[in-house]
């Protein structure tokens, strides 16, 4: 099977239900799950002991309700031998605008972090962030209930040593990532931005490990990745996407020609993937 035990990290965000039925073939939402589970073993057989799946995803709303295939698929992957890590929030403070007549607009989105064994490759300070500015006004004057672990006022149980903060610079991140939209499409009708593949890559991908995205559309993730020195390879049926991509690592990651291999199969990549761990068993 092609990548067999070498992938270090999957990320990608497949077609969601029922959407872009113009540059896509439509998936109903009672089948989603049932689909997607048609090609998760070539994913899981891709990926190394401590590799990762990240799925970035949406539910749908179906006659004004939400439509859990979401959930339905993650829980039919739990079932199917993944382990389901974390779940993360993509927060998008800039979430297109529209009107709907019992709902708001979307703000956020799913980043599922699913694996083959519950202790994954996990670089935590590949992520850290500044402190804050808190830290000088809070830590500036400690009371004596900050020198040491104590019991919450309402006696809750949980408590904190605040002085453990003095002298750091930098904290880990939540679950719960705040990444602008982007503002052009660039060439694929749903670009996620460079941001969210660079976050996961970052945290779940060892340096100079092989990322993969099978549903790569125009070719975001490659650029994520070969910024941050991982390979990479990017899959899709769109041939019009994969020039993009080509085009894209080019011109926004500094990719040389010789770098960027282009392979065009008769039947989709993602369909020979599939073939080629069939035909192993």
């Amino acid at each position: 099977m092609a990548f067999k035990d070498q992938v270090d990290l999957i990320i990608t965000s497949p077609p969601y239900a029922d959407a872009r039925h113009k540059h896509y073939d439509s998936i109903h939402p009672d089948k989603f799950a049932e689909w997607f589970l048609t090609f998760h073993e070539p994913f899981y057989n891709a990926l190394k002991p401590t590799g990762s799946l990240v799925i970035n995803i949406k539910d749908k709303v179906v006659d004004g309700v939400r439509h859990r295939y979401v959930w339905k698929t993650i829980e039919a992957l739990g079932e199917a031998g993944w382990y389901s890590i974390e779940d993360y929030l993509w927060y998008k403070p800039n979430p297109m605008p529209g009107y709907w007549p019992n709902r708001l607009r979307d703000g956020w989105e799913y980043c599922f972090h699913l694996a083959k064994t519950k202790r994954p490759y996990f670089n935590q300070d590949g992520v850290r962030k500044p402190i804050g500015e808190w830290v000088e006004s809070r830590l500036k004057n400690l009371g004596k209930n900050d020198l040491s672990r104590h019991n919450s006022a309402n006696e809750s149980g949980f408590g904190r040593d605040i002085s453990k903060w003095v002298g750091k610079q930098t904290v880990l991140p939540s679950n719960v990532l705040t990444i602008p939209l982007v503002g052009k499409n660039k060439g694929h009708p749903a670009v996620f931005p460079v941001d969210l593949p660079l976050f996961f890559i970052k945290l779940l991908c060892p340096e100079n490990g092989l990322v993969v995205d099978p549903f790569a559309g125009s070719g975001t993730t490659g650029i994520a990745a070969l910024s941050l020195g991982r390979s990479c390879v990017l899959i899709d049926n769109n041939i019009k996407y994969c020039e993009e991509a080509v085009k894209r690592v080019q011109e926004e990651a500094a990719a040389t020609t010789n770098e960027v291999k282009f392979e065009q199969h008769v039947i989709p990549y993602q369909l020979r993937f599939l073939q080629d761990a069939k035909s192993e068993k």
